[in-house]
């Protein structure tokens, strides 16, 4: 269940880059790659140039993009070492149990 959990904030994720990409372009008049380029570098808050004048519509734009991509990008890290993390203390919980049993056992036979 975890692991499609990740899959669809990385979808969701998916989707928000190209919407944002879309509208970037139609805000700014720039074809896609400098559409995509705006949104890489808006999500990943490296701070470059801009490819365009940003109008205030561009700008008002970015502010609600970067509140909704970082909140967003954190909680899909979050979700990925909660995976990772849940799944490798539950791995080793139930092992150390498992041979805590064993050890408890006398003169078993199967």
């Amino acid at each position: 269940m975890k692991i499609k959990k990740i899959f669809i904030w990385i979808f969701i994720m998916i989707v928000l880059v190209f919407g944002a990409t879309l509208g970037y372009m139609l805000i700014l008049d720039v074809p896609f790659v400098d559409g995509l380029y705006m949104t890489v570098i808006t999500i990943s808050t490296v701070g470059y140039s801009e490819v365009a004048e940003m109008t205030p519509l561009a700008k008002w734009f970015s502010i609600g993009f970067i509140l909704i991509s970082v909140g967003m990008v954190g909680y899909l890290v979050k979700v990925i070492f909660d995976f990772f993390g849940e799944t490798n203390f539950n791995l080793a919980w139930r092992k150390r149990k498992m041979e805590k049993q064993i050890d408890k056992l006398k003169e078993h036979i199967p």
